[in-house]
Order: structure tokens, then sequence, then C-alpha cells
């Protein structure tokens, strides 16, 4: 009696089921194309690492294309940094703080696919890859979508000058390069400290470096 009671009842399973199958297609595929690209990664691999067979992924994605945009989809930081956007409206130096750290902290955790999106992205063999990417993985639109309507709210209240799509972009471009360099130069004063190296970007971004 016991044990029956503990089991979920069957229209549960349905609706759960599912939804657990689906997010763990996409955690291993994010996983697969981490190590090996969107060109390299295949759906056989994929299915391997999340227990389930090939059918199954394109019972739930279609095709290769569908997992793709998903992993774009439930991986870019875009979402959350929207959350906290429509949230702000302090001191400006810590509300670019709040909105630079959250990008810091999602583009470590996604430097192998970053990496791998700017490789194929150029990759003049990949041509139906590339289109797959200009489709699907839009991180750095939907993220410099979220900074531009933050720089055009401070821009009208004249805290701000100059445009807002530019401004975003250089502001995204200091907290990219500080992430993805880390590799090439790795200068423990700099990158020891990443809330230290965030507050310096900023006041560069706010007050420039000249005397």
């Amino acid at each position: 009696m016991n044990v029956m009671q503990s089991t979920p009842p069957p229209h549960e399973l349905r609706i759960s089921s599912p939804d657990l199958t689906r997010e763990r297609i996409v955690v291993a595929a994010r996983e697969v194309m981490g190590r090996k690209g969107k060109r390299g990664a295949t759906t056989r691999e994929i299915a391997e690492m999340a227990g389930v067979n090939e059918a199954t992924i394109f019972r739930h994605f279609g095709n290769k294309e569908g997992i793709v945009a998903a992993v774009a989809q439930r991986f870019c930081p875009a979402v959350e940094l929207q959350a906290i956007a429509t949230k702000l409206s302090g001191n400006i130096d810590e509300d670019l703080f709040e909105l630079g750290r959250v990008l810091m902290e999602r583009m470590e955790g996604l430097q192998d696919m970053i990496r791998w999106s700017m490789v194929e992205q150029h990759d003049p063999l990949d041509e139906p890859l590339i289109s797959l990417g200009d489709q699907a993985w839009r991180a750095p639109e939907a993220i410099q979508h979220v900074l531009m309507e933050y720089m055009s709210r401070r821009i009208a209240t004249g805290e701000l000058k100059g445009d807002a799509k530019r401004l975003s972009r250089v502001f995204m471009g200091l907290v990219f390069s500080h992430v993805m360099s880390q590799l090439k130069f790795p200068d423990p004063e700099v990158y020891a400290n990443p809330e230290a190296s965030l507050r310096f970007y900023i006041d560069v971004f706010l007050n420039g470096v000249r005397s």
C-alpha cells in the first residue's frame, strides 16, 4: 500500500518524463559540443552521453539543428541579464557591476562553446553550420539587446552620452576580453580578482583614463 502511494500517478510521469529526457539531451549536447564544436558533435555521441537512443533525440528536436538551437537558448545568459536589468535603478557604477558580474560568470562557464562558435563561424568548409550558428547561437545579439535597453535609459536621464548600441558593444567587449584572454595572457594580477578587474573596467568605461 505504501509503495503504491509513493509512486507518482501515470499522468505525472507522462508530464515530467519528456521534460527530464529533453533536459538530459540538452545538457549532454552542451558537453559534447563544448569538446568537439557543433560540426564535430554527432547525434549518436550526444545520445550515448544522455543515456537515450538516437531516435529519442530526433523525436524531441527533429534534427541536429534543433539540438543546437535548444542548447543556445538553454545556456544563453540574456534571460538572466534581462531579469536583473529591469530591477536596476540605483547607482550606475553598481548597476553596471551587477550586469558585468553575471555576464562574466556566464561567459566563464561558456568559454568552450564561445571558442568553438568563433572558429566554426568562419570555417569556409562549414557552410551549413554557419547558417545554423546565425540562426541558433544568438547569445551576443540577445545580450547586447539587454545592455542597449539599459544604456538607452541612462542616456535618456543624461547619465551617459553616445550611442546605446556602441556603448553596449564596448561594455560587452571589456568583459569578453577579460574572459577569453586568460589562457593567452595569464597575468595573475589581472585575473586573480575578477571583481577588482570588473571595477576597473567599469571605471574606464565611465570615466576614461585621461588625467
